[in-house]
């Protein structure tokens, strides 16, 4: 990897025209990334909210930094449906009408779709937030748009360009995923399979997740890989496997690694670091709190530095629990019966790129909790 800066508490604001710009918000319960590819045009890459704000982190941060975000953003991706990857994405595209929407093409039924309206229609009688309720919501923009279809402008899927513009005209941003065969597969079961049960019904955990859309950005001679939360399979022809097996996927590594689901031991495999990446490259990882074990856990730490120098972490810890300590427990817990971290505001990091340099170094900033691991 290229050299590069670190600072924290950097300060907010507008990158400049040749700037390639990748800001990545993790508070712990959600992830979206958010990319200035030059000359004012952004992309968001899903959607979260940071606990106790109502507004879209994407959002928020360009409001903080003077960038309008309805002129600004061109794309809105959603990678996948899971509830921490889409919170407070309808209300994006509902402030940027002239964004393009793009999701993963396994999702690419109308069957589907339908199954979506009518869980939506069910939801509104009980008193509770719901991811399928927020897909109803981005139909519903859709539609109102006018377009004949309430459908996403692209299904995104592996080799398709989702963006080419910004610096120069020189940014591309391209899908790696999900395969072919993932698309083929996903049918009415699978929609099924994925929509839990119960008063309010929403997208659930089911592994391994193959439908996820992981994206290759391209600006001059910055490359970047951002994984989503694609994880392992048994089978080639899907997950990363059917990444590392296709012809048309682009063949220059890339500097900077956005790590998948979380850091989490079934999403990695030696072939990302040692194929799609170059040596020692630059990586986040966005914190997961909502289980029994948060992600990322030490073994998962200890094994990505096995590949990298440089991990940065969105939020820390991952949990408002603080880390068990042997032998401290016992003491602490007769004398209160609440234990919380106490540095748990939320963070995000940003990087940057100067696309004018002919090898550029990456300039990183870390706000709130972010930090290097």
């Amino acid at each position: 990897m290229n050299s590069s800066s670190i600072v924290e508490n950097g300060t907010l604001t507008a990158p400049h025209a040749h700037e390639l710009e990748v800001v990545i918000f993790g508070p712990g319960t959600g992830e979206c990334v958010l990319l200035h590819l030059g000359e004012s045009e952004w992309f968001v890459i899903d959607s979260c909210i940071n606990p106790g704000e109502k507004t879209a982190a994407a959002i928020e941060y360009l409001e903080r930094i003077s960038v309008e975000p309805s002129d600004a953003i061109k794309r809105v991706l959603a990678t996948h449906w899971h509830d921490d990857h889409v919170r407070g994405l309808a209300s994006i595209l509902r402030r940027c009408p002239r964004a393009r929407f793009a999701m993963s093409g396994a999702l690419a039924a109308d069957q589907f779709f339908q199954l979506v309206l009518e869980v939506d229609a069910q939801n509104k009688h009980v008193s509770a937030t719901s991811t399928a309720s927020e897909f109803a919501d981005i139909l519903e923009l859709l539609a109102d748009r006018g377009t004949s279809i309430a459908a996403p402008d692209f299904y995104a899927q592996d080799s398709m360009v989702l963006f080419s513009g910004g610096y120069k005209g020189a940014a591309t941003v391209r899908a790696l995923s999900p395969s072919a065969a993932t698309i083929t597969n996903a049918n009415v079961a699978l929609a099924e399979k994925i929509l839990s049960k119960g008063p309010t019904r929403c997208f659930k955990r089911f592994g391994p997740n193959d439908l996820s859309v992981v994206t290759h950005i391209s600006v001059a001679n910055v490359s970047l890989l951002l994984g989503a939360d694609l994880e392992n399979t048994g089978d080639e022809s899907f997950g990363w496997k059917a990444i590392f097996n296709s012809d048309s996927r682009p063949q220059t590594p890339s500097c900077f690694f956005k790590i998948a689901h979380h850091g989490s031991e079934n999403a990695d495999n030696r072939d990302i670091w040692e194929v799609l990446l170059r040596p020692n490259p630059l990586s986040v990882v966005t914190p997961f709190s909502k289980q029994k074990s948060p992600l990322p856990k030490d073994s998962d730490i200890d094994r990505i530095k096995r590949f990298t120098t440089v991990l940065l972490a969105t939020t820390w810890p991952p949990s408002r629990k603080p880390p068990r300590r042997r032998g401290v427990d016992g003491i602490v817990a007769s004398a209160t019966r609440l234990r919380r971290a106490t540095n748990r505001k939320t963070g995000f990091v940003r990087v940057r790129f100067d696309l004018r340099e002919k090898s550029p170094k990456a300039a990183v900033s870390l706000f709130g909790s972010g930090c290097q691991l």
